[in-house]
């Protein structure tokens, strides 16, 4: 029965991302809360996935993901055994040029949400002795995206989180993981590819989503803290991030042969 199965929560469960995971999830017997930011988009991804639990929650409204997290230490604390921060969004451009609204709604869907919802489940987690966190991030959150300073920097803030509160309850058996994807085919690189994304995106090869839902799986499976897709284009990225004065003097070079990766990428789309 529905309300007998352990309970999976996953944010932004209606994008390209999300309904792979929640996919790959039902499959493993979870019964499903499918979180979604209004309740058309919501409704329509729990039709997908019988007996799963529709809920709206804005990542941008406090009160909606206040709401969340007392579902989540209240009426479900005892079936909740996976929390999957999957939610994000990105506005394209370069920090000056950001309006206060946007670097706020950045921080609030990116970072600041995940937060609240993470130490809700860690909460119920550490009192049972079990369970999951796993947060889908970015390649941006771990090099530097220029044209995407606040996607980066919301990115950089969740693997920071992820990675110290693996430490912090790795003592009471409940696991933490980040996925860390480059370029997928999504709505979102889609839009960022024809409305002034980073260049940076479209360095390498695009990457499909059941790559991601691929590397999750791997990610409940072992319980390791960080996934990479691809995991070849990461070596790079973690170079960068070590040594962040090397990205301003490549990045001219690297915009170029990005500006013509965007451009194939554009023209497979038409």
């Amino acid at each position: 029965m529905p309300n007998e199965l352990p309970i999976a929560v996953v944010t932004g469960a209606a994008g390209d991302i999300g309904l792979a995971l929640c996919e790959r999830l039902a499959n493993r017997g979870y019964q499903l809360v499918v979180v979604a930011r209004s309740e058309v988009s919501a409704s329509s991804t729990a039709d997908l996935f019988p007996g799963s639990i529709p809920v709206v929650c804005d990542h941008s409204d406090q009160d909606q993901v206040t709401a969340l997290c007392d579902q989540i230490t209240g009426e479900w604390a005892d079936r909740v055994e996976v929390l999957v921060c999957n939610a994000g969004v990105i506005v394209p451009g370069n920090l000056s040029g950001a309006t206060s609204e946007e670097i706020d709604l950045h921080l609030d869907v990116n970072l600041r949400a995940p937060a609240h919802l993470i130490r809700a489940a860690a909460e119920i987690f550490v009192a049972k002795k079990r369970g999951h966190v796993v947060g889908i991030a970015s390649l941006g959150g771990v090099m530097a995206m220029p044209g995407s300073a606040m996607y980066s920097a919301s990115k950089f803030g969740l693997r920071g989180l992820l990675c110290a509160l693996n430490t912090e309850v790795h003592g009471a058996n409940v696991k933490v993981s980040g996925i860390y994807p480059g370029a997928i085919d999504t709505k979102m690189l889609r839009y960022e590819a024809t409305n002034g994304g980073s260049a940076l995106n479209f360095l390498g090869k695009i990457h499909e989503v059941d790559e991601v839902a691929d590397a999750f799986e791997k990610a409940l499976d072992t319980g390791r803290l960080e996934f990479y897709v691809p995991y070849g284009e990461s070596l790079s990225a973690r170079l960068a991030a070590g040594l962040p004065w090397m990205i301003r003097p490549l990045t001219p070079i690297l915009d170029r042969i990005g500006e013509r990766g965007r451009k194939r990428f554009v023209d497979r789309l038409d």
